[in-house]
């Protein structure tokens, strides 16, 4: 577990202003096992919590031209859960966005 880390924060930010969420002064993570994609699932991990809604999306494309798509899950009861980062090949993220880079909705 761990903060978040610098160049987290626009995709984080961006989604949470999506949402129409307040973002926690302090949010921990747990980055996920998902090929390098950048996933992360926010504290508290392993407590019985569940998905309950995606508020938010977006996409952009990674330093290689690949389309990534991303995700912002919350539980049931509307707290942050993961964030769900999918290169469209699979492959390694290589760099996350700047605040520029990201698209609103679906790729």
């Amino acid at each position: 577990m761990r903060a978040l880390l610098e160049h987290e924060l626009p995709l984080i930010t961006f989604f949470f202003e999506l949402a129409a969420l307040s973002l926690p002064k302090s949010l921990v993570v747990q980055p996920m096992a998902d090929g390098a994609m950048g996933s992360l699932a926010f504290a508290p991990l392993g407590t019985g919590r569940r998905f309950g809604s995606s508020p938010a999306e977006c996409h952009f494309h990674d330093s290689d031209g690949v389309i990534v798509s991303a995700s912002l899950y919350l539980d049931e009861q509307g707290a942050p859960y993961e964030v769900d980062v999918w290169k469209v090949d699979f492959s390694p993220l290589l760099k996350w966005p700047a605040r520029a880079d990201l698209i609103a909705g679906s790729a």
